[in-house]
């Protein structure tokens, strides 16, 4: 495997599946042990607080270079599919990880749906700003996941209107059912908040063997009157 950084270079420096393989898995270590967040180089470090195995598995400069050169796509094809696709250019590894997610577990018959945003300060039309969360910056994804473990079954991100796309009408019901598709007639039960929850929902899932439990907003139009508050009463 060669890369290429486009620096002016005439030469292309090769790496090995191993190195690859090795700095894809120390990013995950770090993520692990709660350093994802943080400077990365900072592992290198020669620290008893720190783990040996980064500085074993492979040089801090190797890495860096590794990393900065690392792509998922074609880029000199990537400004044209992104007319069609703000996602384009992580967009066909992503689907490849969502396939491998619904392969390698098999949930129990209580699922969860709900966002996350993942801390991310880099330039993306995607990006969200939330001041009330720990993350301000981020970008949205929206999880299904196993209730009892955790396990991520299903994520998509939060990217907005596509290029060309009419404005979405009831968004948390089509996440919702984008998230479930793997799981109809699978007899299983689905928790979600009110940002989720309505009653046509409920109905549609039940018709793919699928029940919901979830809060509702009040400002919903199908709560009958007799549930709402009454100050008279």
């Amino acid at each position: 495997m060669e890369y290429d950084r486009n620096t002016g270079l005439d030469e292309k420096e090769e790496i090995t599946m191993m190195e690859l393989k090795a700095s894809i898995g120390l990013l995950l270590l770090a993520g692990l042990l709660g350093r994802s967040k943080g400077n990365l180089r900072s592992l290198w470090r020669t620290s008893p607080l720190e783990s040996p195995i980064f500085k074993a598995t492979i040089s801090k400069s190797r890495f860096d270079k590794i990393m900065s050169c690392l792509r998922f796509d074609d880029k000199r094809t990537r400004e044209e599919r992104k007319q069609a696709d703000k996602f384009a250019a992580i967009r066909e590894i992503w689907s490849d990880f969502q396939d491998k997610l619904k392969t390698c577990y098999t949930p129990g018959l209580d699922l969860a749906i709900d966002e996350q945003i993942l801390g991310y300060r880099g330039k993306r039309p995607f990006r969200q700003f939330i001041p009330k969360k720990p993350d301000k910056y981020g970008l949205k994804f929206w999880l299904c996941v196993d209730a009892e473990s955790y396990y991520v079954l299903n994520a998509f991100p939060y990217i907005g209107r596509q290029p060309g796309q009419e404005k979405q009408k009831h968004i948390g019901e089509s996440v919702v059912l984008e998230l479930l598709k793997s799981f109809y007639d699978s007899n299983r039960n689905v928790t979600m908040d009110n940002f989720f929850t309505s009653v046509p929902l409920a109905k549609n899932l039940q018709t793919k063997n699928l029940t919901l439990i979830g809060t509702l907003r009040k400002n919903k139009s199908e709560i009958p009157m007799e549930f709402l508050s009454n100050k008279s009463r």
